[in-house]
């Protein structure tokens, strides 16, 4: 039969058995609290990391917008140059082909007036002089009442174009930003 040494003996061996128990349950839990801190301050870094992110890509977002209203603005200039140069396009062929019209045209009339003038001059005298009194009375009127000038035979019609673009709404880019971490 165990004495009571004995037992008082086992009493102490589970005391200090508990002892160790309890000073490992302390340590793990003092273990525990320093990795669920790590995994906070990691936590709390990557939503940092992440807030930087989200906050980067929505200043490229607006940059993006903003480039792509000027791009949208210069493909309306290029619109209205291009029908700028339409017009003058066609304009000018169709007064390069009235000039060569005009030209040939003008060239058969004075080959025929000078025919016919050395005709009249040479058989009516007398109409020579009457035609350089009428032109020095045609002049003197002309002094006092010019007469209406022919209208323009084209009006121009611009094309239209874009209103002037504004300045880009971008945003505000710090060049120091907070590490991470």
């Amino acid at each position: 039969m165990a004495s009571i040494n004995d037992v008082f003996d086992e009493l102490q061996a589970v005391n200090t058995t508990l002892g160790q128990i309890h000073a490992d349950g302390v340590a793990e839990i003092s273990a525990t609290n320093q990795v669920k801190a790590s995994v906070d301050t990691l936590d709390a870094d990557v939503k940092a990391g992440f807030a930087a992110t989200i906050n980067a890509l929505n200043t490229i977002a607006k940059i993006d917008i903003e480039a792509v209203k000027l791009l949208f603005h210069l493909t309306q200039q290029a619109d209205t140059m291009i029908c700028a140069l339409e017009h003058i396009s066609k304009n000018t062929c169709g007064i390069l082909t009235q000039a060569t019209i005009q030209t040939q045209l003008q060239t058969s009339l004075r080959d025929d007036a000078d025919v016919i003038r050395d005709i009249e001059e040479s058989k009516h005298p007398e109409a020579v002089l009457e035609r350089q009194r009428l032109a020095e009375l045609r002049t003197q009127i002309e002094r006092c009442c010019p007469p209406e000038k022919p209208k323009p035979a084209c009006n121009y019609e611009p094309c239209l174009s874009p209103r002037p673009v504004e300045l880009p709404d971008l945003p505000r880019i710090d060049n120091e930003q907070p590490p991470v971490g």
